[in-house]
C-alpha cells in the first residue's frame, strides 16, 4: 500500500544548531502541498537585512 504523504525532519547545522522541525508533503489533486513547522530560526534585535530562509541539501 502506498501513502500520499512524506516527511522530512529538519536539523540545524554547526552555525545554527537550535533549528529543528518537520516538513510534510501531501499529494493533492492540484499538486503537492508542503507544510513546514520549524523552530529555532535566528532572531535579531536589529533590522533583519534578509527575511529569507531556504532549505539546502548537503
Amino acid at each position: 500500500m502506498f501513502s500520499n504523504k512524506a516527511k522530512a525532519y529538519i536539523k540545524g547545522g554547526k552555525a545554527f544548531p537550535k533549528i529543528n522541525g518537520l516538513v510534510t508533503f501531501k499529494d493533492t489533486p492540484n499538486g503537492i502541498l508542503l507544510t513546514a513547522k520549524i523552530n529555532g530560526l535566528p532572531q535579531s534585535n536589529d533590522h533583519c537585512k534578509r527575511k529569507i530562509f531556504w532549505f539546502s541539501h548537503p
